[in-house]
């Protein structure tokens, strides 16, 4: 019997290599997505999946636009899809240059799936920005509990007409849109995949996507994640903090996780993927003591300041995630160890 074949989109970005690695060590071969040729390169020299390429397990092909590109070929025999690509630019000026690649992009994948026999599922990595409206501070939640139930409350109308919305908001509203054009999708089409959609808060642990120190300085700002980790952990003590926006995060391995055991199990619905608390300052905190030999790398903060997160914040309900599939969620010092550990391996910390 042939192994099974998932087509994950986005392989070069922070989370799909993940994905990748996770269905690639549970036996599937996998074929990603690439928008060029360099980053297809790129991709299959990663130490995280040399190995599998080699042993032609892992294909990676070039599908330049999601917008334009003809899907047949890129989904041609696969068991399953993850569309993990997730376009991210805060330079963009209006409503229309997030909500276009990211809704039409998906409505184009998932009607040619429909028309694709052997495919029986599919998950759709959306974001708990599509769940609550992130730009309250977090003390002002009044600590409601969130879950799969609930939905950010902008709508587009809001995101073409009220005043102060911008490039942040814009992202929040597309990330909605598209996860509702994907379930709209499944129901007109009439497909008899499973559809499964995953809504993660900020997504930290091991960077796998790039594999020089080089690549990590001029590519600063390309995704969230991975900026955000080099600023805490590789910068300099002195470098300020940033404000804290998350009460709760996951390990970028326990929403691969998440996301294998969606497919495997064809599961239909939308699950909220948060793990540990959060705050910044306790981020670093806990990197300092891990490391300290590494201390004049790693951001300082207050270290008298509160670790805890603030009263009021906002929580998750994961109930669905850790009962439905099986997701036992890592410890912020297991994710920051092995975080740091990845950063040593490619240079991050030797001496100037």
């Amino acid at each position: 019997m042939s192994a099974q074949e998932v087509l994950i989109t986005g392989l070069n970005g922070f989370t799909a290599p993940h994905i990748a690695h996770h269905f690639l060590t549970n036996g599937w071969n996998v074929r990603g997505t690439v928008r060029s040729n360099s980053k297809k390169e790129a991709v299959i020299a990663l130490p995280y999946l040399k190995k599998w390429a080699q042993e032609g397990k892992l294909e990676v092909v070039i599908v330049e636009d999601f917008l334009t590109s003809d899907w047949t070929e890129a989904l041609q025999e696969v068991d399953a899809v993850v569309l993990a690509a997730s376009p991210f630019d805060m330079t963009l000026t209006t409503y229309e240059e997030f909500a276009h690649p990211a809704i039409q992009g998906t409505t184009r994948i998932l009607e040619a799936a429909s028309n694709v026999s052997s495919i029986k599922a599919i998950a759709y990595v959306s974001s708990t920005t599509a769940v609550l409206d992130y730009f309250q501070p977090l003390p002002s939640y009044g600590g409601a509990i969130y879950s799969e139930k609930d939905w950010l409350p902008w709508t587009e109308e809001d995101a073409k007409t009220k005043d102060g919305f911008a490039a942040p908001q814009w992202y929040c509203i597309s990330k909605k849109y598209a996860e509702l054009a994907a379930r709209e999708i499944k129901e007109r089409t009439g497909a008899s995949w499973a559809l499964s959609t995953y809504c993660p808060p900020g997504i930290y642990g091991p960077v796998q996507q790039l594999n020089r120190l080089e690549e990590f300085k001029t590519g600063f700002g390309s995704d969230l994640s991975t900026t955000q980790l080099y600023g805490l952990l590789c910068t300099g003590e002195d470098k300020p903090i940033s404000p804290d926006y998350n009460a709760q995060y996951v390990d970028v391995r326990d929403l691969a996780t998440a996301i294998y055991s969606g497919i495997t199990k064809k599961v239909e619905g939308r699950y909220v993927i948060a793990g540990d608390e959060i705050t910044f300052q306790r981020f670093v905190n806990i990197a300092r003591k891990i490391r300290p030999d590494l201390t004049k790398y790693i951001v300082k903060g207050d270290p008298y300041a509160p670790e805890a997160v603030v009263e009021g914040a906002y929580r998750f309900d994961t109930t669905a995630s850790q009962n439905q599939l099986g997701i036992k969620y890592r410890k912020l010092e297991d994710t920051v160890r092995d975080t740091i550990a990845r950063f040593e391996e490619i240079g991050a910390y030797k001496a100037t």
